[in-house]
């Protein structure tokens, strides 16, 4: 850990003690911190000497701060204050004691598919309303996951989005361990790239392994660049939910909102997260039976006080003449218990309890009816109901009625439920949600797709696509080397993760990769090693050939916005070399002062030689 720039005792703006430190990351400083006016943990975070001396970085926390301040989401960890002293800017936060999901994760911690979808439900409704802010956290990982003293879950670090920016330098597979591939080519971070790192953290979660490896940053980068997440079935629905969250193309990508319905489908009801812990001691046991009292005192009267005989109670309720023998003053038949005096005066007493003990009755049998003290409920059928007609029917029940999602469907009608969970019959808690699916009705019919799209221009494929109501697209991210069809015509499609399918479904979207050109080879190079063996009348030469290829062109990587650092991970992989233009500009040995990357010649895509140089517009 670095060493920290304050000591335990250090007072911010004579209200926030720190108690301890707690980490030192590359954006700020974070202590554990007592905030003496309303007496409560905090947690103090302070932006890094280096960034603090940005200017434009200063205002974008101060603004972070601001406005992360409104946020009120149950997953997201609440920002109380912030301020500035002696130079240093600062943000008070919520404590969270529960630590956080990277120690679970080494611990060896793995969660099964249910519990991982509802831990990666609240992330991605947290996520999603961060996104609605016009925030994105950018630097999502296990280490900012975390959980309060009651292990229900947190998003941390909204405030810092962004922050560091051309600053930052990644050096380690640690800090690009969660990039999307978007980031991987040096692109700035979406809220896209958010729902790709908590793809990887879920599968991570509940698989227990990484799913892409590699001994440096640069190989772990690459890998994920080549193709999708590897698929595990026995998550089960969770496998395909991680899938759609990690499509390498960000345009087809699940938004946060949509991951949150996906993950709330896996799991049967709406009950948060809470994190795996020791269980504690039982309830009752941890109350000891009470010792019979002794002071003086009021004792109530016992039932059998209130309605028994004088002779069982003899030393309550009796007249003072049978407490010391004397004989009662009227005689009663045989059977029959003799009625004191006294008791004649208990009457209204009795009286008063018995019609409190009615109407102790009486509501409970109301409450009872209503459902309020029932705890065991049984889930009524829905299948087959509108929404509305099982919304009414769940309500009677004493139950309530959440609506997972939408899936088409040839047998049930538009607008009626598919299926629930709990099943109909299942015994449920009284109060509980019933978690239903709705059909959004046939699904549309197969569209072949035609074979002769590969060689059209993008404009012509997608005019054939619109004819048959299927949409298309054709990013610049999708292009591929191609030796069948032409530069910058189509060479292939994508639907989803599918290469190249004969058909999909009416109304669908489809990525068209346009060609990058025909793949080029260096020229052969052979060597012939001669052995000459010389006889009187004959001479034998044995020859031996070794022949070596690789490609001699690929496209220009897009490296705008990237720092020193990004630049020299991204070409090394590619093969290139550089130099740069430009305020600041300069090489490693001429101690260059740029920080990011303006733009590139040539542009990013187009085809450049094996091991040439490119030329980077830079500035300060």
């Amino acid at each position: 850990m670095l060493p920290s720039s304050f000591a335990p005792g250090h007072e911010f703006v004579e209200r926030y003690r720190l108690i301890e430190l707690i980490g030192v990351g590359h954006t700020v400083e974070a202590y554990r911190a007592h905030d003496l006016t309303l007496q409560r943990e905090v947690v103090i975070k302070v932006l890094n000497a280096g960034l603090a001396s940005h200017e434009e970085v200063r205002r974008a926390f101060r603004d972070h701060i601001i406005q992360a301040a409104t946020f009120r989401h149950p997953h997201v960890a609440q920002v109380y204050d912030g301020g500035q002293q002696a130079g240093s800017i600062f943000m008070v936060g919520e404590y969270l004691s529960g630590g956080s999901l990277e120690d679970l994760l080494r611990a060896g911690q793995v969660l099964s598919p249910e519990e991982t979808a509802r831990l990666g439900r609240d992330v991605a409704s947290a996520l999603a309303y961060i996104h609605e802010q016009g925030l994105v956290h950018g630097e999502l990982s296990p280490n900012k996951i975390l959980f309060d003293s009651s292990g229900h879950v947190r998003v941390s670090d909204v405030a810092l989005a962004g922050l560091a920016g051309p600053h930052r330098h990644f050096t380690t597979r640690d800090d690009v361990r969660y990039f999307s591939p978007e980031q991987a080519r040096g692109d700035i971070a979406s809220a896209s790239s958010d729902v790709y790192a908590l793809g990887l953290i879920l599968f991570e979660t509940s698989t227990g392994a990484t799913p892409f490896e590699g001994t440096t940053a640069e190989q772990m980068l690459r890998e994920r660049l080549r193709g999708p997440l590897p698929s595990r079935p026995e998550l089960g629905s969770l496998d395909i939910v991680l899938a759609q969250a990690t499509v390498p193309d960000a345009l087809v990508r699940l938004t946060a909102e949509e991951m949150t319905t996906r993950l709330s489908s896996v799991v049967p009801d709406e009950a948060p997260f809470v994190k795996y812990d020791d269980p504690g001691p039982s309830l009752l046991g941890s109350f000891a039976l009470a010792e019979p009292r002794q002071s003086v005192g009021f004792h109530p009267p016992t039932p059998n006080q209130i309605v028994s005989s004088p002779r069982s109670s003899p030393t309550f309720g009796q007249s003072p003449s049978a407490r010391h023998g004397a004989p009662s003053r009227r005689s009663a038949p045989e059977g029959f218990e003799a009625l004191s005096p006294v008791k004649g005066r208990r009457r209204p007493a009795f009286l008063v309890a018995l019609a409190l003990l009615l109407v102790v009755v009486l509501g409970a049998g109301l409450v009872w009816k209503l459902g309020y003290l029932s705890n065991s409920h049984t889930a009524p059928s829905v299948t087959g109901l509108t929404t509305s007609e099982a919304s009414s029917l769940v309500k009677s029940d004493g139950l309530k009625m959440h609506v997972t999602g939408t899936v088409a469907s040839a047998t049930v009608k538009a607008g009626s439920i598919i299926s629930q969970s709990p099943a109909a019959g299942s015994n449920v808690a009284g109060g509980s949600t019933l978690s239903v699916t709705v059909s959004s009705g046939p699904a549309g019919a197969p569209v072949n797709v035609p074979t002769n799209l590969i060689g059209k221009t993008c404009a012509a494929a997608t005019s054939v696509l619109a004819a048959l109501h299927v949409t298309a697209t054709c990013p610049s991210t999708a292009s591929i080397v191609s030796a069948t069809a032409a530069k910058g015509l189509v060479a292939g499609w994508l639907s989803g993760v599918t290469k190249n399918p004969g058909a999909v479904p009416k109304g669908s979207t489809l990525i068209l990769e346009t060609s990058l050109g025909a793949p080029t080879t260096a020229p052969t190079t052979t060597t012939t090693i001669a052995a000459t063996t010389t006889a009187p009348t004959t001479t034998t030469t044995i020859a031996a050939t070794t022949t070596t290829a690789h490609a001699t062109t690929l496209p220009m990587p897009n490296l705008t916005g990237m720092d020193p650092a990004q630049v020299g991970v991204t070409l090394k992989a590619a093969g290139l070399f550089y130099k740069t233009q430009g305020p600041g500009a300069g090489t490693a040995t001429t101690s260059p002062t740029w920080v990011r990357v303006v733009s590139t010649i040539p542009a990013a895509g187009v085809t450049v030689p094996y091991l040439s140089t490119v030329t980077l517009n830079v500035a300060k």
